[in-house]
């Protein structure tokens, strides 16, 4: 049976209004899909989920609460009052559809959008985001690629600071990352750009030896594995609208691409793990605090997530 897992992310955040604001079509997908809901215990309604014990074996749409808040803990969970409380409820969450997609092997995940500095707070000390943890639950090498209209962007490092960018970019598992982007059902025989860590590609070693060192090597690899990849490309330019334009593009570090992605993309852009033998989602924006509880959350993100895990 198709099943969509969701886990809430962090509940005092806009992830309920957007749940409400995409119920048409959550109802309409709920005909063809088993659709549950991973959530605590607290006091927020989730409206158009039937509340069950055990995943029923029919479509529709399920809310499981499968972990506990101490009344005292539920006194904390405040639309737009984030606590560490609720960082460790939406890391419960996630940690449950985990577990919860292990014993549905066919089952795709959305994960509704999270605060690591609260899932921090909250004791998990070397928590650094959906995609790292995906990667430690299935012990294999996972890659976010970010997916919209027109874009999509894969970058090769991801939430670590600037200077440890070079060191990571060696640390790039190439074989795996070829292997992820092939298995992709998302990308069939896709046009691949590089863009350049330094200014102007390093400009032949004149700013900076990666190019040569670090990128030319893995697209010498991409090549023999009968992908094709051009660059390594300014990445000041690559997104210009006269530029020369592909399927998919390999950024170096975190804003490199996701700053032009989210430009370009807006509300639309949805985060795709590869890498895994399911399907992995997530709305491209983040949590935001300030307007939770004021009725202003688009659903355009997780409507995104919903149609895409639909075709």
């Amino acid at each position: 049976m198709k099943t969509i897992l969701l886990s809430e992310g962090d509940p005092t955040s806009i992830n309920y209004e957007l749940l409400l604001g995409s119920q048409s079509y959550l109802k309409k997908l709920s005909k063809q899909f088993r659709i549950v809901l991973i959530r605590g215990n607290h006091r927020l309604k989730d409206q158009v989920f039937s509340r069950v014990e055990e995943i029923p074996d029919t479509f529709g749409l399920f809310s499981l609460h499968l972990h506990s808040l101490s009344p005292s803990e539920n006194k904390q969970i405040k639309l737009g009052k984030p606590s560490e409380v609720s960082g460790r409820t939406s890391y419960r969450s996630l940690l449950a559809a985990i577990h919860l997609q292990k014993e549905i092997p066919s089952s795709h995940l959305i994960t509704l959008p999270l605060s690591k500095e609260w899932v921090i707070k909250s004791g998990v000390s070397d928590f650094r985001g959906h995609t790292e943890t995906l990667a430690s639950s299935y012990n294999r090498p996972t890659y976010m690629m970010m997916s919209g209209k027109n874009l999509k962007v894969i970058p090769l490092t991801t939430h670590v600071p600037l200077k440890e960018v070079t060191n990571e970019l060696k640390k790039v598992q190439i074989k795996s990352l070829i292997s992820a982007i092939k298995n992709s059902k998302l990308l069939k025989e896709p046009k691949i750009g590089l863009l350049g860590l330094n200014p102007h590609a390093g400009e032949g070693g004149k700013i900076g030896k990666e190019e040569i060192e670090i990128l030319e090597p893995l697209m010498d690899a991409f090549r023999k594995a009968k992908l094709a990849i051009t660059g390594p490309l300014s990445a000041d330019s690559a997104f210009l609208k006269d530029a020369k334009s592909f399927d998919l593009y390999l950024s170096c570090y975190h804003d490199q691409g996701l700053i032009p992605f989210k430009m370009i993309e807006g509300k639309v852009g949805v985060n795709v793990t590869l890498g895994l033998d399911f399907i992995r989602v997530s709305p491209d924006h983040g949590t935001a605090f300030d307007i939770a509880g004021k009725g202003k959350a688009d659903p355009t993100g997780l409507l995104s997530c919903l149609k895409l895990l639909e075709n």
